[in-house]
């Protein structure tokens, strides 16, 4: 399934260098999951340089909420309020990916 954005970003791949959106980059593999904050946070921090600070603490105030409750954050979690924030994807279109997963 391929979604139509209304503003595609593109952004370096912190790992291999290359250009790619954040929705590319939630389409391109499976990510893991997590199974503690600590390991959410070193996620979120490899997308830190991205982010604005007001970007950044809105996901770091919502991965901490979660991780009171026991649900920690993947790399595909932290990649869709990225997408969010950035205005790639629409609510609706997250929830459509969150349920085709």
């Amino acid at each position: 399934m391929m979604l139509q954005s209304k503003q595609i970003l593109r952004v370096q791949f912190p790992i291999k260098g290359e250009i790619l959106s954040y929705l590319e980059l939630l389409q391109r593999k499976e990510y893991p999951r997590t199974h503690s904050k600590d390991e959410s946070l070193k996620i979120l921090q490899k997308y830190q340089s991205e982010l604005t600070h007001k970007e950044y603490k809105a996901i770091l105030d919502s991965l901490c909420s979660h991780a009171i409750e026991g649900m920690f954050f993947s790399e595909e979690n932290i990649l869709l309020a990225i997408s969010s924030l950035k205005n790639e994807l629409s609510m609706p279109e997250i929830v459509e990916i969150v349920k085709a997963s």
